[in-house]
């Protein structure tokens, strides 16, 4: 009798409960039956699956409903892994606002996961253009506690051209104008790993937030808060496409919330963004985020798209409303080693609006911005532009600044470059323009410090602004136009036994006056600019 009764259950599987209403049919929610404000949540917590069928709305009779799914139960503690088959469902809406949220209302949970699988003739669609409100993925829970990690795997695939519009994935959880707690925890790291194949077209707009996603009103003049002691990482490594990412997470259009994070990392191994890479937060709010630590981007693999010509790197926050303030307690880096279609890279962050009052977009610390090897040249784009600084609106109070060193490295290189290499920062009409209308000449407070580490290679083509210092290590053979305004040379590394190697060769001749440093250098003897003064030539022992 007791094996037939675990026989049975294991048949049925979750039960669920709608609108108080017991709802049990194995673990399956069919769209078609779904009516407008309904939440579903499973009976028991633990290891969840949810088969979805069905289609709701279409693209001619797009649904205005909302509903909601949770992995867990209300006040759920121990660990939460929710499974969720999408399969070949389509949901067409038009301002309805579904939410699939892993780890329950206000819970005490140790780990929350949730993994998101589709079939390639689902569709995913936003009917009247106004986004971010299709599908809300969270896999962390709605208000609570996690002493552990919040994980969340995209898998499978997705549809034809322009099938995802809109999709907003978060790792951190979320806070709703309707939600019932005041802040979210994170003790340890909250992760997206992107593995899918989705085929979003011209009209991508799908976003991943490593970090929680806060959008709720004021609480007792207090400010919602979503924390992560941790790390915050976006992992894409899938062969489908993305619009854009913030890897802190997101304070978004209502209230003075606040978003802390330990630090922040994003892994680009393949796949496409058609947008826009932040590894700072997203701020349309009042609120301040803030970084503890550093930020980093990784790109090895993977395409820029080429949405208008938007293919951007930041390392920074995005900061787009009034009064808004994003904060890098420490540095930031981006490193590319790989992969194509990179336009544009700051060492900053966005710093937009500012017309009434400051907006700030700042790393307190240094930036660093790595190009490393002939495949880290090859990412970036003939006419690409490379700002150690951040980008503001022009003539506003805005503020996109590095408050320590602004440094670019170039590093086993032997391919030529034509581009733009900036010390400091730029400056803009429009935030999806990309009319860089001036230099933003104080966005790097500290030195700007441009490094060329064993690069063999003809830069003469590039145009360089804005530099304090040019750094040159042992075995580095260099021609350029011009210095960009440097009136330091240094010289790194150990330089024995290499002759009287011209590290340098200009095609025009210096007109300033420059100091050669090889305090830090072993092996050489001197190092001058000879009698026309294009030619760094070192005399080594």
């Amino acid at each position: 009798m007791a094996l037939a009764f675990v026989a049975a259950a294991a048949m049925l599987g979750t039960a669920w409960a709608v609108d108080g209403v017991s709802y049990e049919n194995g673990g399956a929610i069919d769209l078609t039956a779904i009516k407008d404000n309904a939440v579903y949540k499973p009976d028991t917590n633990g290891a969840i699956t949810v088969n979805i069928s069905g289609d709701l709305g279409a693209k001619n009779a797009p649904n205005t409903n909302n509903f909601k799914i949770y992995g867990a139960g209300d006040g759920a503690k121990g660990s939460t892994n929710f499974t969720v088959n999408w399969g070949t469902s389509k949901l067409y809406t038009k301002g309805g606002f579904t939410q699939i949220i892993a780890g329950g209302v206000g819970s005490n949970l140790k780990d929350s996961s949730m993994t998101f699988n589709s079939e390639e003739t689902s569709e995913i669609y936003e009917g009247n253009g106004s986004a971010q409100k299709s599908l809300l993925l969270a896999a962390g829970p709605e208000g609570g506690i996690v002493s552990g990690n919040t994980t969340l795997n995209i898998d499978g695939k997705l549809g034809t051209d322009d099938a995802v519009y809109y999709l907003k994935a978060t790792a951190g959880g979320l806070l709703n104008n309707d939600s019932l707690s005041d802040s979210i925890v994170v003790e340890g790291d909250s992760i997206v790993n992107f593995n899918a194949d989705w085929k979003t077209g011209t009209e991508c707009e799908t976003a991943l937030l490593a970090g929680p996603m806060i959008q709720k009103e004021d609480v007792n003049s207090k400010g919602a808060e979503g924390i992560v002691k941790g790390t915050t990482i976006v992992n894409v490594d899938g062969g489908g496409s993305v619009r854009e990412m913030w890897a802190a997470g997101a304070l978004l259009n209502v209230g003075t919330p606040s978003l802390t994070i330990g630090s922040a990392e994003v892994r680009i191994l393949k796949g496409t963004v058609d947008d826009t890479v932040f590894a700072g937060a997203e701020i349309w709010t009042k609120g301040t985020a803030t970084i503890l630590g550093d930020t980093s981007i990784a790109f090895s693999g993977g395409t820029m798209g080429e949405n208008d010509g938007r293919a951007r790197l930041y390392a920074g926050h995005d900061v787009e409303v009034e009064s808004g303030k994003g904060y890098i307690n420490g540095d930031s880096h981006i490193k590319i080693t790989g992969g194509k279609g990179i336009r544009y890279v700051f060492g900053g962050g966005l710093a937009w609006n500012g017309t009434t009052s400051e907006t700030q977009s700042v790393v307190r610390g240094g930036s660093n911005i790595d190009i490393v090897g002939d495949g880290g040249l090859s990412a970036l784009t003939e006419n690409s532009m490379i700002f150690a600084g951040g980008r503001r609106m022009a003539n506003s109070k805005a503020i996109a600044s590095v408050e320590k060193n602004g440094t670019v490295t170039f590093r086993n290189i032997t391919k030529a470059y034509k581009g733009t290499i900036s010390g400091q920062g730029t400056q803009s009409s429009y935030p999806t323009k990309n009319d860089y209308i001036a230099d933003y000449t104080d966005s790097v407070s500290g030195d700007s410090v441009l490094v060329f580490d064993n690069v063999q290679a003809d830069f003469s083509g590039a145009t360089i602004v804005e530099m304090d210092r040019i750094e040159l290590s042992s075995g580095t053979k260099l021609k350029l136009a011009d210095l960009g305004g440097a009136t330091v040379i240094k010289l790194t590394g150990n330089w024995t036994n290499l002759g009287t190697p011209s590290a340098l060769t200009l095609t025009k001749a210096v007109e300033q006056d420059i100091t050669v440093d090889y305090s830090e250098a072993t092996g050489i003897v001197s190092a001058a600019f000879n009698e026309a003064k294009t030619e760094l030539v070192v005399t080594c022992k």
